[in-house]
């Protein structure tokens, strides 16, 4: 009897000291869980204030100085919190280097700079300060990925400073009404002293996207039709909106020959179209003329690599 005694004992203790375990492991990932879910709050909050304060010092929007960078940074980083609270640490604007940090922190509604464990305070911890960082930079892009596979000449972008430019038709530069201009100094890269105006339609692979770097060559699609994989609900879509498209510097060869030199990326409003069959929209033009119509303006991307020319477009990113 005593015997039995002492092993109900045993497994009483056993039983206490499992529990306890338990219960501990579950604080533990209680706890834990609040802490990853602290910093992605605090991660949202940085990534987004350094996109804003970046598209806005790229953009010229308001001031781009570390005082005003700061108010905005606070402001997004408090409205990607849960409870509303946490704090800007650290901010680095670097206007020459086009680059923007920011450091979030834990805040809590009493003003405390600890986030406090709901259960792993019994095994003696306090709690701990969760940061997440953030970095953005921004530019003009020299690749571009998923773009429209429409490119138009240089002849026709009225220049960056002269932005938005004027309203224009644009024809098909195999088009009689297309007209070559005079090679401008740094393009002609096949010596003939001449480039083409107008537009043309770039090789996909399918989609209704083409994606090239600044100072490459890329194919025509060989014919004055939008490019394979381009349906005409997909062009009609982008009536009235300003899309980034590839500008091209020089041409060679035609057909499935012809390749297009890249000078770089600029942002231009569709307003109408003539492409032929379906594909026409407020068009700009008559009979069997292939046109496009609208203007050259300003905008920001999120996609691409920096470097480019300064066409209009400015391209912000993350880096951190």
């Amino acid at each position: 009897m005593q015997r039995v005694s002492n092993e109900q004992g045993a497994v009483g203790v056993f039983m206490a000291i499992t529990i306890v375990v338990l219960f501990g492991m579950l604080g533990l990932t209680v706890d834990v869980g609040a802490l990853y879910d602290e910093r992605r709050q605090l991660s949202n909050g940085a990534d987004a204030a350094v996109l804003a304060i970046a598209e806005d010092c790229a953009v010229g929007v308001g001031s781009c100085d570390p005082a005003t960078a700061r108010v905005v940074a606070e402001s997004f980083v408090d409205a990607n919190a849960r409870d509303g609270f946490a704090i800007v640490e650290e901010l680095e604007l670097d206007v020459s280097a086009r680059q923007i940090r920011v450091v979030a922190g834990t805040l809590t509604p009493s003003g405390g700079r600890v986030l406090e464990p709901f259960f792993a305070q019994v095994i003696g911890f306090e709690g701990t300060t969760v940061h997440a960082a953030a970095t953005a930079v921004w530019g003009h892009p020299a690749s571009m990925r998923n773009v429209l596979p429409l490119i138009i000449s240089q002849c026709e972008f009225p220049g960056s400073a002269t932005l938005p430019g004027p309203y224009d038709v644009l024809f098909f530069h195999d088009g009689n009404s297309a007209e070559s201009c005079n090679a401008q100094a740094g393009q002609d890269t096949d010596g003939d002293d001449r480039l083409a105006g107008g537009f043309g339609w770039l090789a996909t692979t399918g989609a209704c996207a083409a994606s090239m770097v600044q100072g490459s060559w890329v194919y025509d699609d060989t014919g004055a039709s939008p490019s394979t994989g381009c349906s005409a609900a997909f062009i009609r879509s982008l009536l009235g909106t300003a899309v980034p498209l590839p500008i091209f510097d020089d041409i060679t060869g035609v057909g499935s020959n012809g390749r297009y030199h890249v000078a770089g990326f600029a942002m231009f409003m569709i307003t109408g179209y003539n492409f032929g069959g379906q594909f026409k929209v407020n068009s700009p033009c008559h009979g069997d003329e292939r046109c496009v119509s609208g203007y050259f303006t300003t905008g920001v991307v999120f996609d691409g690599e920096l470097g480019g020319s300064d066409l209009g477009i400015v391209i912000v990113k993350l880096t951190e």
